[in-house]
């Protein structure tokens, strides 16, 4: 028999979005270009490792003030 998830999808994503967008208020198109190539699946998985690890190349690149 097959469980019933209650998980709701379109909540989720917007949710996921709101935070994004909050995180990204303020920076310029070459951050937020930075902040979603850090995702990428050939170089990181999602995790907080990665943001801050893209968080921390861009700062050694003078991108993040």
């Amino acid at each position: 028999m097959v469980q019933k998830n209650d998980f709701h999808t379109v909540d989720f994503f917007r949710k996921v979005r709101d935070e994004q967008a909050a995180m990204l208020q303020g920076k310029t198109h070459e951050e937020i270009i930075a902040f979603f190539a850090s995702f990428r699946k050939d170089k990181q998985s999602l995790t907080k490792k990665a943001t801050a690890s893209a968080q921390k190349q861009a700062a050694q690149s003078g991108k993040l003030g």
